[in-house]
């Protein structure tokens, strides 16, 4: 039997089954996820997302975060798997919070919408 890919290990991974933490209400949150068993040499194996809001009934553009930097992975292999689990895991984050905002927002916002607005970040 052939073994899985890193990146096909990364597009079957149970997020939902690793979340570490889930905070998510229309106006944003966070959402973390262990990933040591993709990445299991990383020091903080926390993947995740984020969403803030913008005011006005308005939600930011999901972010993908990382305890970790993709470039301190040891090939590009697993710098393709994060890439692709990042990305799902925003999704994740979208489909949980069906886009944030107001209703206005949730029932005319698709993912590429989303993906489209401005996001604000802390502390900036």
């Amino acid at each position: 039997m052939k073994q899985k890919t890193l990146q096909q290990k990364a597009k079957a991974f149970d997020i939902e089954e690793h979340i570490v933490d889930m905070d998510i209400s229309y106006r944003g949150g966070t959402l973390k996820v262990n990933v040591s068993e993709l990445f299991p040499n990383v020091d903080e194996p926390i993947m995740g997302a984020y969403q803030n809001y913008l005011g006005g009934g308005l939600a930011g553009y999901i972010v993908g975060a990382a305890m970790f930097h993709p470039d301190d992975l040891p090939d590009e292999s697993h710098r393709e798997a994060f890439h692709i689990l990042r990305d799902r895991i925003k999704r994740y984050f979208y489909e949980a919070n069906q886009g944030g905002g107001d209703e206005y927002m949730v029932a005319n916002n698709s993912y590429k919408a989303n993906q489209s607005l401005p996001a604000s970040y802390p502390g900036l």
